[in-house]
Parts: structure tokens; sequence; C-alpha cells
């Protein structure tokens, strides 16, 4: 900022301060566009709150997990349950964003962990991710629920329906990131996902890691023009230990061939909770990132 521009500012009474936080341009983890890394993403959720399921202490925040790893682009995450006992982002949301700047896109959570939101959540994080200039996305975490007929997600339809025009509504059009866990590929969900735009795909066993190809190709025919991202973990939630390594190659390898392939434009990490634990899937991941990260899609 020039000393002109400074007058400006203080003449129109804002703070200095402020104007250049929310001018600020991305700066950390800098990826440029048409690499791999350019296409990375960050599950984050409030630190340590996978203690109840892990029984380990995390302190990393998501920005500082993100810088850690060299992610450029993050999914912000809020908590429900029991997990919120341990870490809620509470509003107002503003200050939080202001750790976010530096990074390239983050999506702002409008749905948290075991589906936990409210009206006035949903009001605000679509507020926010509307008045920060690099936040591009809102996320719904665990909205589908495991029923077969009934009540299949969080919300109604209609109420899907009611976020997309707000999404679209002034000069900034939002994109709606969801999380759907491969055994749910078998419910009736097509009219939900034809108001999605990005699809979060999550294999809960690392043992049906295997299947990941049949998965996808379930996912083109449930959702053909929804986007996708293949969801990436770094713990097995049902042993409460890690994920074996060679899992996390197999992640890694075929979300790398499928973003070559154009079939997903994406991969996501989850998370900062677990990458200050000692677990050697995150450390074999972040040398695979710096080997990867700079090539050509």
């Amino acid at each position: 900022m020039n000393r002109r521009d400074l007058l400006k500012v203080v003449a129109g009474g804002a703070s200095p301060m402020l104007w250049s936080v929310r001018s600020a341009s991305g700066q950390a983890c800098a990826a440029k566009e048409g690499t791999v890394r350019d296409r990375f993403w960050l599950f984050g959720c409030p630190a340590n709150t996978d203690l109840p399921y892990l029984g380990q202490r995390s302190l990393m925040s998501p920005a500082e997990g993100a810088y850690y790893m060299g992610i450029p682009n993050l999914i912000m995450v809020n908590t429900g349950g029991d997990e919120a006992k341990y870490g809620h982002w509470e509003p107002p949301y503003d200050q939080y964003a202001i750790a976010l700047r530096p990074f390239r896109r983050v999506a702002w959570s409008i749905v948290g962990t075991t589906g936990a939101t409210t009206t006035e959540e949903r009001r605000l994080g679509i507020e926010l991710a509307k008045e920060t200039p690099n936040f591009v996305a809102v996320m719904m975490d665990d909205f589908f629920t495991d029923e077969k007929e009934g009540k299949l997600a969080v919300l109604t339809l209609d109420e899907l329906r009611e976020i997309q025009e707000q999404l679209k509504a002034g000069g900034k059009k939002l994109d709606l990131f969801v999380t759907l866990y491969t055994s749910q590929l078998d419910n009736a969900l097509g009219e939900y996902l034809k108001l999605i735009d990005v699809v979060t795909l999550w294999t809960w066993k690392p043992a049906e890691l295997v299947n990941l190809e049949a998965n996808l190709r379930k996912l083109e025919r449930l959702a053909p023009h929804t986007r996708k991202m293949l969801g990436c973990y770094w713990v097995d939630y049902n042993t409460k230990g890690r994920i074996p390594l060679a899992s996390m190659k197999l992640q890694c390898g075929t979300g790398l061939r499928w973003l070559r392939q154009g079939r997903i434009e994406g991969l996501a990490f989850l998370g900062n909770t677990h990458e200050d634990l000692g677990y050697e899937a995150v450390e074999w991941t972040r040398k695979w990132i710096e080997q990867v990260g700079n090539r050509k899609v």
C-alpha cells in the first residue's frame, strides 16, 4: 500500500490493518495453476476433535496442517456430537478466516460432522464465504444418512434448492461440496446429487479400497454431471489406528491417475487432527506431495 492509498483508507474511517487483511492475496503453499499440487485439499476440523476416536491429543490447526503438508486449498468442517466438546468454531466466523487468507481456495462448513447444522449456521457460513475473496465453496459433511428410504439426508430437497439459490445470488457464485461414503452409493441419492457441485468420495474401511475403481464408476453413473474429488484418510477410524501404508499408496496413486484422466478434479486429505500423531501414512503423503506436486496435471 502506498502513502496515497493509506491516506484514502484512513480518511474513509477504515483500519489499515483490517483493509490489508481483507484484500490480501494468497501466498502460502503456492501452487501454479495446472499443477497437481493445485488440486490438493486438506480436510480441516478444529484441533484435537478426533481425541474421542483416536485417544491421542492433537494440537495442529487446519492452517498449520495445510502449511505442513504443502497443500494450498482447505475444506473447513465444523464439529457436531461428541467432537464439539473438544473444539468447535463459534460465530461470528470472520476471525477464523484471517488465518486462512494466505490459501488459494477455501470451502467453509455449513453442515458439520455428524450432520450437525442449524439455519443460522448455514446463513452465517454462506455470508462469510460470499464476503471472503478466497472462499469458493461451502461444505456439507455427513450430509447423507444410511437410510435406504425415508430420510435420505440431513436437509430436504427443497432446503437444498434454497441453499443453491443463495449460493448463486449476488456477483459471486459459490460451489456446494458434500461428503459421500462408498457405503451410500446404492442409496437413491440421484435427485440430491443433481443439486451438488462437488462430491468428495470417501472409503471408510481400508480393506475396501480395492473397490475404488468400481465405486467411482458407480458414482459416475449415479451423478454423471457432478464434479468429483477423492477423499483420502490417514487413519482407520474402525480400529482407531493407522492406515496401512499400502492402502495410502493405493489411494494416492489411483487419485493421481484419475486426476490426469479428468475423472476427478482433486484429492482431499483428512486431516489436520492426524498430522502430529506420528502416523507413517502422513509422512509418506507429505513426501509424495513434494515429489508430484509440481508436475502438470
